[in-house]
């Protein structure tokens, strides 16, 4: 199967994650929404609660940490690079 292949223009990778962020911020927005509106109607904890911060921030950055990281160093960065003697 053929991998994805990321572009190396460097405005084009900007652009890309750029769009990600938008996209996945709104996505997270709605999908955090439909949680918290579960979790209100079980009253399993208080929604103002610091424990509340914490997971929206975590369920909103660490996608985007990750992907950002995946499309500028991607597999180039983890992979061995052969020193010459």
């Amino acid at each position: 199967m053929k991998r994805f292949l990321l572009p190396k223009n460097k405005v084009a990778q900007v652009a890309i994650n750029v769009a990600f962020i938008v996209i996945w911020e709104e996505l997270a927005d709605l999908i955090l929404e439909m949680i918290w509106e579960k979790i209100g109607q079980v009253e399993f904890f208080n929604q103002d609660s610091f424990l509340v911060l914490i997971t929206e921030i975590l369920f909103l950055i660490l996608p985007i940490l990750s992907f950002t990281y995946w499309i500028w160093w991607g597999k180039n960065f983890m992979a061995k690079k052969k020193f010459i003697k």
